[in-house]
């Protein structure tokens, strides 16, 4: 059985805006190239594991729960990566971009040559989900939810990303649930109790966060009901784990 130091710390963030036409709140999915060995296929928020320079970027945000602060820059490295967007001033970010994709430079240096501003406090933690026990690969994802920033175009690395796309999150689920896997689905759930970006940001900023490590008996997921996800969805999901179960 896997223990605490095998998990990876990672962070995952539900890009969120309201629809120019209907006015409706959408959140931006990416979908993994087939060939990746965890979730390759699968349409995901963007997001992945901790870089160690990551850390030396982090700092206390006293109004966020334990743990959030070290890993807030993880997600803004992965919009990045697998996106293009930057959630604040981009500065001359997108001249850097392929370098980072390539390993040529690290993130905090991007920023600092290319005048990047980040407000930490434009991004909300949302939920923290840990893989169940039964799988080799284990992660203790954080999830943050952060406003669209205005005009940058999302645009995937065609790497590790092959697709992105802006969706509602009800009708998401109900058209590509087999493409997604069970965090995602039930935080697209969560997502979908609001229909505004301003409603949305408001419910996490008052929701209080509990880590879910769901449990499967019988092929049938349970989580602690103190997380606020109500009733369960889990018929039909994605099943493209490659061999990471015990």
């Amino acid at each position: 059985m896997n223990d605490k130091s095998s998990i990876i710390d990672s962070a995952s963030i539900l890009v969120i805006r309201d629809n120019d036409v209907t006015g409706k709140l959408e959140v931006l999915m990416v979908k993994r190239h087939p060939d990746i060995g965890f979730a390759g296929g699968a349409y995901v928020f963007p997001g992945g594991k901790v870089d160690p320079d990551d850390l030396t970027l982090s700092r206390d945000i006293p109004f966020y729960p334990a743990g959030y602060s070290d890993f807030i820059y993880t997600a803004f490295r992965e919009v990045f990566e697998e996106s293009g967007l930057i959630i604040g001033n981009e500065g001359d970010a997108v001249e850097y971009r392929n370098a980072l994709l390539q390993g040529e430079i690290a993130f905090s240096e991007i920023i600092k040559q290319a005048n990047i501003i980040f407000n930490p406090d434009d991004i909300i933690p949302f939920a923290r989900w840990v893989t169940p026990r039964q799988y080799l690969k284990r992660f203790d994802t954080r999830f943050y939810l952060a406003k669209a920033p205005q005009g940058q175009q999302v645009i995937p690395d065609f790497k590790e990303i092959i697709e992105a796309k802006w969706v509602e999150p009800i009708e998401f689920i109900d058209q590509f649930r087999n493409e997604i896997m069970f965090p995602t689905l039930m935080n697209l759930k969560l997502l979908g109790q609001a229909s505004k970006v301003d409603e949305a940001l408001d419910q996490a900023r008052r929701r209080k966060i509990i880590k879910v490590e769901p449990k499967w008996t019988n092929g049938i997921p349970s989580i602690d009901p103190r997380a606020g996800y109500g009733e369960l969805d889990y018929h039909g999901l994605y099943q493209g784990f490659k061999g990471d179960k015990v």
